[in-house]
C-alpha cells in the first residue's frame, strides 16, 4: 500500500485526502507550506519512501517567480534525493524552458502545469510516471515555440545520407541512445584499427557516508526564515544566481574531450569567473590532484581541489547535481561520456539537461564522413541544441559541415599549447562560444583595491596632521 504526503493549502488538504483515501493510499503527512515541509525534516516528519503531491507556490506569496520554486525544491532534493515528487504549477510556467530544465536536472519529471486539483487527473499523476524523455520536445525548441502535449522529438523525421557504393556497410553508434556492454565496438575499432585497452585504476575508497543527523543540522541552517514578500526567498536561499551549466562530450569516445573541458574551464577563470568541473573517473584530474596534494591520494577531508583558479571534483567522489546548483559557483562543467553507463542519472541525461550542451569532434577531413553518420543519429532539433567543437579541424570541413547541417552551430578549437594555460586567442574564442564578458570585479583585485584606498586615505591624513604641527624654534 502506497503512502503520500501532502504539501497544499488546508482546503486542498482536505479535499485530497478524501480522494486518495477512497482509492487505497494512506496519508503520510501534510503541511500546508514549503517552508514547514522542509522544517519537517529534522524532526522526522516526512517519510522519505512516499510520494510528495505539492503545490508549487504552496505559503509562497503571488505572483510566484520560478526562482522562488527552484530554490525551495534544491533544499528538499538534498535529503528527498530519490523520493518521487509531484508538482502541480501554474501554467504560465510551461513556457519557461530554464525553469524546466532545472527541475529536470534535479530529477523532478512530474510537472503538472493546471490551476485545478481533479479526483481522475490526480490518480493519472500518480500513475503516469513521467521521465526525461518526456521533455525532449520542449527543451530542444526556442522558448514559447512549443506545445506541452506536442509529440515526442523523436517522431522527427531524421535525413538520410547517401553512402558512396563501395564504402562498407557499418553500424553507426546513436548519439542519442547509448550503448550496452555487448552491443557494437567502439568507432576506432569499426573503422579497423585497434584501440589498446588501457588498464583500469585500483578502486578508491569512497568517503564514509553523511550521517542522517548532519544533513539535517545543515538543512536546518539552510532554511530560509518566512517572511511576508515571497520575492527576496529565492536570493537567500540561492545566493542570487544559479550556475550555469555545460554538459561536453565526444561524438565517437575517441576525441580529446578533457583538453576542451580544462580549456573552457581555464578560461573563465582567467575572465574572472568560478568555474567547477566535473568528471566520473577521470586520469587527468587524478593527475592534477597528486600535483595539488602532493602524493597525499587518500586524504578524506576534502572532495574537490582548485588548480590555477578552477576548482575540481576528485576522482572516486560522487557528485549531485542538484547540489551543485545551489553552490557559488558560476559554471558547472559536466564532462561525461554518453555512450557508457554511470552510477545514478545516466550521462546522456545529464548532458542533454544542460543549458548549453557540446558535443568534441574529430574535425580532420579524412573523418568527416563518419562524423557525418553520427551526427545524423540526432534529430533537427538536438542538433540545433548542441554545439559542435572540432579538434584539429579545417575551415573546408567547417564550411562543409555548415552546408549539410544547416541549423548545427560547429566552431573550431583554437590551436593552444597547453588547455590549463589559454593564451588571449583561447580565451576569446571562450568569450564569443558562451557569450560572456570579463568579470570587472574579482574578489582578490576588490579586496586588494579596498586595502589600497585605505592605505591611501591613511597616508593623506597623516600628511595633514604633520602640516598643522608648528614648527620648532
Amino acid at each position: 500500500m502506497k503512502s503520500v504526503h501532502l504539501v497544499c493549502s488546508p482546503e486542498l488538504i482536505l479535499l485530497l485526502s478524501r480522494t486518495l483515501e477512497n482509492e487505497g493510499y494512506v496519508i503520510s503527512g501534510k503541511h500546508s507550506t514549503l517552508h514547514s515541509f522542509i522544517s519537517g525534516f529534522s524532526s522526522k516528519e516526512v517519510d522519505p519512501s512516499s510520494i510528495v503531491i505539492m503545490e508549487g507556490g504552496a505559503g509562497l506569496g503571488t505572483p510566484v517567480r520560478s526562482a522562488d520554486i527552484i530554490g525551495f525544491m534544491t533544499l528538499i532534493r538534498k535529503y528527498l534525493k530519490a523520493t518521487r515528487l509531484i508538482v502541480q504549477l501554474d501554467p504560465a510556467l510551461q513556457t519557461d524552458i530554464e525553469f524546466i530544465r532545472a527541475m529536470v536536472n534535479m530529477n523532478i519529471h512530474d510537472l503538472q502545469f493546471t490551476t485545478e486539483f481533479r479526483g481522475d487527473d490526480l490518480l493519472n499523476w500518480i500513475r503516469e510516471k513521467k521521465t526525461t524523455r518526456d521533455y525532449y520536445s520542449i527543451l530542444g525548441k526556442k522558448k514559447g515555440l512549443f506545445s506541452f502535449r506536442g509529440s515526442s522529438a523523436s517522431n522527427t523525421p531524421i535525413p538520410t545520407v547517401e553512402e558512396p557504393v563501395s564504402a562498407p556497410a557499418r553500424q553507426v553508434e546513436s548519439l542519442t541512445r547509448p550503448q550496452s556492454a555487448s552491443g557494437p565496438k567502439s568507432n576506432a575499432t569499426a573503422a579497423g584499427g585497434s584501440v589498446p585497452s588501457r588498464p583500469r585504476p585500483p578502486a578508491r575508497t569512497e568517503p564514509p557516508a553523511i550521517s542522517d543527523a548532519a544533513i539535517r543540522e545543515r538543512l536546518e541552517q539552510m532554511i530560509p526564515q518566512e517572511v511576508p514578500a515571497a520575492s527576496a526567498v529565492g536570493g537567500r536561499i540561492l545566493g542570487g544566481h544559479v550556475p550555469l551549466v555545460i554538459g561536453i562530450c565526444g561524438v565517437g569516445g575517441e576525441e580529446d574531450v578533457g583538453a576542451a573541458a580544462f580549456l573552457l574551464a581555464a578560461s573563465l577563470a582567467d575572465l574572472g569567473w568560478k568555474p567547477l568541473v566535473c568528471g566520473d573517473d577521470r586520469p587527468e584530474i587524478s593527475s592534477l590532484e597528486q600535483i595539488v596534494f602532493d602524493g597525499e591520494k587518500e586524504d578524506s577531508s576534502s572532495n574537490m581541489f582548485e588548480y590555477e583558479g578552477v576548482t575540481f571534483y576528485r576522482r572516486g567522489y560522487s557528485w549531485d547535481i542538484s547540489e551543485l546548483l545551489a553552490s557559488n559557483f558560476t559554471h558547472i562543467i559536466l564532462w561525461v561520456d554518453i555512450h557508457h553507463e554511470r552510477k545514478g542519472i545516466s550521462g546522456l541525461e545529464l548532458w542533454w539537461n544542460s543549458q548549453i550542451p557540446m558535443m568534441v569532434g574529430n574535425g580532420a577531413m579524412w573523418k568527416y564522413e563518419l562524423l557525418k553518420e553520427k551526427l545524423n543519429t540526432l534529430n533537427p532539433f538536438e542538433r540545433k541544441r548542441c554545439r559542435l567543437l572540432l579538434e584539429n579541424g579545417h575551415q573546408e570541413v567547417l564550411q562543409m559541415l555548415k552546408k549539410d547541417f544547416v541549423e548545427i552551430q560547429a566552431t573550431l578549437i583554437p590551436v593552444h599549447q597547453d588547455p590549463l594555460y589559454p593564451d588571449k586567442t583561447a580565451v576569446e574564442w571562450v568569450m564569443r562560444l558562451l557569450s560572456i564578458q570579463k568579470k570587472l570585479f574579482r574578489k582578490q583585485t576588490l579586496l586588494w583595491g579596498i586595502a589600497g584606498a585605505v592605505l591611501f586615505v591613511t597616508l593623506l591624513l597623516i600628511g595633514i596632521g604633520f602640516s598643522f604641527v608648528p614648527e620648532s624654534r
